[in-house]
């Protein structure tokens, strides 16, 4: 085929993949960002199996309590995957990279199971999940490397990735995450991979990256800009880098929670959000937008209280057409743009 996605059981044409969520994990393991609490009761908290005991403290402390931070069940991940193709998903991207519990096996299991197209991601995410070698390799070993997982497959498992990224960056940026980013420009241009970044913490930061992509000699039209409604872009800042030409993901949907301690406390809500996408849109930027919820932590799946990956389908979407957004437009975003940054040449 002459236009292909390349999802974890082989490639597929563009016009196959349906609705697609552009942003989630379905087995990711986070409990290097865990919070050790100050408060003695609360370390009581810190070890327990997440339960009803424990929910509401969680959801609120999500970086506090160990089980929250891991997905790795793959009965549970199907099940939870199930309830997106029941509700009419047709793709997952799943960008979890090799650093925080990619399993490409698993990955196809799923896929198998549950009917849908699955997208893997590869590449390196921030620094604090870097290998420990990772100061003393060359942008060339980064860039053979996240070249050889599309091309060739995961290490002997033939299981080949269909996105780079979530690339991480931190804010200061660090020194080795630079090297990342660039090594991953030129995979991007060998490979005309899709590359999704996760931003520093600071509105600076998305133009910064920009930069030394741009620099790097990257394909800024196949750049997705994730977590952007925690970036604090003011409107005219946010058109701004829309006008570089990326695309721009607010992939928190259905997350009610600040981003505290890791960010901002003022993260807007799904409302919130679709207000800024309308915006976009009316500026001329349709065709930038992708929207996701990142799921990556226990309270956020439909079996323990969260909003699952069915949410955008079952809700969002028509909360959208409620707030003004035409349902041709809906479509584009959930659809088109998904089918157009992650198809192939």
């Amino acid at each position: 085929m002459s236009a292909f996605v390349q999802t974890v059981l082989g490639r597929v044409s563009p016009e196959q993949l349906g609705v697609t969520l552009m942003h989630e994990h379905l087995l990711v393991d986070l409990r290097r960002v865990f919070v050790e609490p100050e408060d003695p009761g609360d370390r009581l908290l810190a070890n327990a199996p997440l339960s009803l005991d424990n929910l509401s403290w969680t959801a609120l402390n999500w970086c506090k309590n160990r089980d929250n931070l891991i997905l790795s069940e793959v009965d549970l991940a199907v099940r939870e995957a199930g309830y997106f193709k029941q509700a009419g998903g047709g793709t997952l991207v799943d960008v979890t990279t090799a650093e925080f519990g990619r399993d490409p096996l698993a990955l196809c299991e799923i896929s198998r199971r549950t009917g849908l197209h699955v997208v893997m991601g590869c590449g390196h995410y921030h620094a604090l999940f870097h290998p420990p070698d990772m100061g003393s390799r060359s942008e060339d070993e980064i860039a053979e490397g996240i070249i050889r997982d599309i091309v060739e497959g995961v290490g002997r498992t033939g299981v080949l990735a269909g996105i780079i990224g979530e690339v991480g960056c931190s804010w200061p940026l660090h020194p080795d995450e630079a090297k990342v980013l660039r090594a991953s420009a030129r995979a991007q241009r060998a490979t005309g991979a899709p590359l999704s970044i996760h931003p520093g913490r600071s509105a600076d930061s998305p133009f910064e990256i920009l930069d030394i992509l741009e620099t790097a000699g990257a394909d800024v039209s196949r750049i997705i800009m994730g977590h952007m409604e925690r970036s604090g872009l003011e409107r005219a800042r946010l058109s701004e880098l829309a006008r570089r030409g990326c695309y721009l993901e607010y992939d928190w949907f259905g997350e009610v929670r600040p981003a505290w301690p890791y960010g901002r406390v003022d993260v807007p809500s799904d409302g919130e959000r679709i207000k800024i996408v309308a915006s976009l849109i009316h500026e001329g930027f349709l065709e930038s937008v992708l929207i996701s919820h990142d799921i990556c932590f226990k309270t956020r799946l439909a079996s323990y209280g969260g909003p699952g990956y069915a949410h955008i389908v079952k809700y969002v979407s028509h909360w959208m057409q409620a707030l003004g957004i035409a349902a041709a437009e809906v479509e584009t975003i959930l659809i088109g743009n998904a089918r157009r940054i992650l198809q192939f040449s």
